[in-house]
């Protein structure tokens, strides 16, 4: 369990690909799930998992002060939702993969992505989930917009359980 952001953009996956910072890296989701997206962005040609490793908690700066207050604040969420220890250890431990990668990720990496792609290609569609391993947020029902300009020096932005549409 950890935290999944997916983008929704009218680029193709390459495309998005190429405005990611280094260590940050976007999988395709299933046609399925783009379908999904298309309810609230009829535009959308990808719906991809962004993610350093094997989630998203080292994209959200202002969820995350360091290393340690990621663990306490994710152990922290699994006993309210019930998660038994050995889970919780195993969760932990697919949190920590990556986090070396997670090092190369600059504060800001996920503001500078939203940006480059709110100039250069218009809006995109934000979803952050909590879940188990490596599960895909749902594709909520809700949808709220932003500005840009809303967008700067946190991740605050970023409503759980919403899409969160960016444009200029």
């Amino acid at each position: 369990m950890c935290y999944q952001l997916v983008v929704v953009s009218a680029l193709t996956l390459s495309e998005v690909r190429s405005m990611l910072p280094a260590g940050v890296r976007a999988d395709a989701l299933d046609t399925s799930h783009l379908l999904a997206c298309r309810a609230l962005f009829r535009g959308a040609q990808t719906a991809a998992h962004l993610r350093v490793g094997r989630c998203a908690c080292r994209l959200l700066p202002d969820h995350f002060r360091d290393r340690h207050s990621d663990e306490a604040e994710l152990r922290a969420r699994y006993r309210r939702l019930g998660v038994p220890r050995d889970a919780t250890i195993a969760a932990l431990d697919r949190h920590r993969h990556g986090a070396s990668d997670g090092e190369i990720v600059a504060h800001g990496s996920l503001h500078a992505f939203v940006a480059e792609h709110a100039r250069n290609a218009g809006p995109a569609l934000y979803v952050l989930g909590f879940g188990a391993e490596d599960d895909v947020p749902p594709v909520p029902a809700a949808l709220v917009d932003r500005a840009l300009a809303d967008t700067r020096g946190s991740d605050a932005w970023l409503v759980e359980g919403s899409a969160v549409r960016v444009t200029r």
